[in-house]
């Protein structure tokens, strides 16, 4: 996956890229419809550019594809063991309604997905998941 963008800060090797919102963001609903935040992301890349610069920035379809297969397996994951894990303590709890709890533990299994997520996204930022530049051109 080929992108272009232009550099807005370099702070030594490191620069922030300022990305067009590419047509596969499709209907995500992460960031509101027409808000600036939605027509640029930005990254910080590992290179040597100037302010001004169009950098062409790659990423592995394979990583892409495997990174979103991540991003979407393990919230579900977690949230359907929450739902079996509530499952089976429900009859423990007799007081409580059985439904409710079974929902409350599938909402703590997700967001303890989410924590998990949160920890291991710098193993996968890192290495091949990096995002790589292909090119540099000066304006």
């Amino acid at each position: 996956m080929l992108n272009k963008g232009i550099v807005k800060e370099c702070d030594g090797r490191v620069m922030t890229v300022a990305f067009e919102r590419p047509e596969a963001c499709g209907d995500c609903h992460n960031c509101p419809r027409g808000s600036n935040s939605c027509k640029q992301h930005e990254i910080r890349l590992k290179g040597k550019a100037e302010v001004g610069d169009i950098v062409e920035v790659e990423l592995d379809d394979s990583h892409v594809v495997m990174a979103s297969m991540v991003a979407y397996l393990i919230p579900l994951a977690g949230f359907l063991l929450g739902l079996a894990a509530g499952y089976f303590l429900a009859p423990r709890f007799p007081q409580m309604n059985s439904e409710l709890f079974m929902a409350v533990i599938a909402l703590l299994g997700t967001v303890l997905a989410y924590l998990f997520m949160r920890v291991i996204d710098p193993h996968f930022a890192k290495g091949r998941w990096e995002p790589k530049i292909v090119s540099i051109e000066h304006p």
